[in-house]
């Protein structure tokens, strides 16, 4: 509850001493928001580790950056009929907890094309803007499909445009950074990205493959493009959720009733661990069956790099009950919080004895239902996020600077430039040493035909030689 005060206190201050400052550089739909908006507020707090200054300092400059880029004003009718019928930056689906799916194709994008990546650029600011100030307000996941670009698609001046939107522009909104089938050429540029970002942002980036998006986004809410069913254009629609029939893991009592498992515990895996890079002791998921028939079961997580899962494909036999084991790994306690675990459950009406591992591929989805589990960690007796809210509260006035983002972008571009004339270079290296072979190979087939040719007169001569012979000498 101190905390929740302490956040409270330091909202109303930071609304206060933005409020009592000249307000002419600001659009006044983005002030009357900051009056009366406490998230908009708390967003650039938490993005700062609540130090009221930095705070302060981000938010006068991301909302005169609205202000300059006419961030309200941008509609529909601002983007080219392209960009509108053909997008290859949109919204389509949602994650496995309801967030929004942002995807961006960006072998399509071509960094020379400057007119209309001025276009991608408002655009990109209106599908968050939008999303941002929808009323059921959701974190989005952004996808970053990789497969099959080179280096001609890696634009430096959007991709630092995109690190200040999601950094400082708008620093409550990205919940996973997905990248999707990252070339193995473009992995070094990637990683120096990764590095020079602020430890949450890193957090944030998923490097994933057509199976493991699917830890993140249901198959049916990608395109085939990216390993799942959906064909059209067409955006999905989340779960309908009402404050009625909704817990807060998600799911409703009616999907409860409905499942053939009763499963324990209902909303949330609680871990305990002793320091935070320990490793916890095992939690257990029990799977109880009610049901005359046999039900197999899955267990999925969001983040399979910070668990042991044992097992986690199964059988639950007719008025049996099975456990699985869940271990925290170290070092995964501080984020664990971020984390999900997702029980799929199907009844099998026949007797079954088979590979539990192959039947699951062919188990239709509609036949299956889906129980969530949200993740706390404790340690020595209270949950480790308070600790964390905590310290950062306590450090307010520690607070090391922010690192200089252009700075760091500068430094990225320059090494991703490097990259970029080392492959060229490698390049007109081996084009330049195929010519040579060539000229070798044409040089030597050349030599050998004169040695043949060589050879050939020389046993014409000797069989001329012979026959000469034959006739001065009759008798022999």
């Amino acid at each position: 509850m101190e905390d929740q005060v302490d956040q409270e206190s330091l909202i109303v201050q930071l609304r206060t001493a933005f409020l009592q400052q000249n307000l002419e550089p600001f659009d006044s739909r983005d002030v009357s928001k900051i009056r009366n908006d406490d998230r908009a507020v708390l967003a650039y707090l938490k993005n700062c580790r609540f130090n009221l200054e930095k705070s302060f300092n981000m938010m006068s400059e991301s909302l005169k950056w609205r202000k300059s880029f006419g961030v309200n004003d941008i509609s529909k009718t601002s983007f080219s009929e392209e960009l509108l019928t053909d997008p290859y930056l949109y919204f389509k689906g949602y994650g496995k907890h309801g967030e929004p799916l942002l995807i961006w194709d960006v072998k399509r994008h071509k960094k020379n094309n400057t007119t209309l990546n001025a276009d991608m650029k408002k655009l990109l600011a209106f599908l968050l803007d939008r999303r941002e100030g929808a009323k059921e307000y959701q974190k989005v996941i952004m996808l970053f499909n990789m497969s099959g670009c080179g280096l001609s698609n890696i634009d430096y001046d959007f991709i630092k445009y995109l690190i200040s939107l999601l950094t400082e522009y708008y620093p409550d909104i990205l919940d996973n950074l997905l990248v999707f089938e990252m070339p193995r050429l473009l992995s070094a540029a990637w990683t120096i990205i990764k590095n020079m970002l602020d430890e949450d942002s890193r957090d944030a980036i998923k490097f994933v493959n057509k199976s493991e998006v699917l830890e993140y986004v249901d198959k049916e809410q990608l395109p085939i493009s990216l390993g799942g069913t959906q064909v059209t254009f067409t955006q999905q629609s989340p779960p309908r959720r009402t404050a009625s029939n909704t817990s807060t893991d998600g799911k409703t009592t009616s999907d409860r009733a409905m499942s053939p498992l009763l499963i324990t515990p209902q909303e949330t895996l609680t871990f305990s661990v002793q320091q935070s890079n320990s490793e916890s002791l095992p939690q257990m998921i029990r799977m109880s069956n009610n049901r005359e028939v046999q039900v197999a079961y899955k267990v999925k997580t969001t983040a399979p790099e910070h668990y042991r899962v044992k097992p986690t494909v199964g059988l639950v036999e007719p008025g049996q009950e099975v456990e699985v084991s869940v271990q925290l790994t170290p070092g995964s306690a501080v984020t664990a919080s971020r984390d999900r675990f997702l029980v799929q459950c199907t009844p099998i009406t026949s007797p079954f004895k088979g590979d539990i591992t192959e039947y699951w591929r062919s188990v239709e989805q509609g036949k299956v239902t889906e129980h969530r589990l949200r993740c706390k960690v404790v340690m020595n007796g209270s949950p480790i996020e308070e600790k964390v809210d905590h310290l950062m509260n306590n450090s307010i006035h520690m607070t090391s600077p922010a690192p200089n983002v252009a700075d760091r972008l500068s430094a990225i571009e320059n090494k991703l430039k490097l990259i970029e004339q080392k492959t060229d270079a490698t390049h007109r290296q081996t084009r330049n040493t195929s010519i040579i072979v060539q000229i070798f190979l044409l040089v030597s087939l050349v030599y050998v035909a004169y040695l043949f040719y060589q050879e050939y007169n020389l046993l014409q001569e000797s069989v001329a030689a012979d026959g000469s012979a034959e006739q001065s000498n009759p008798e022999l």
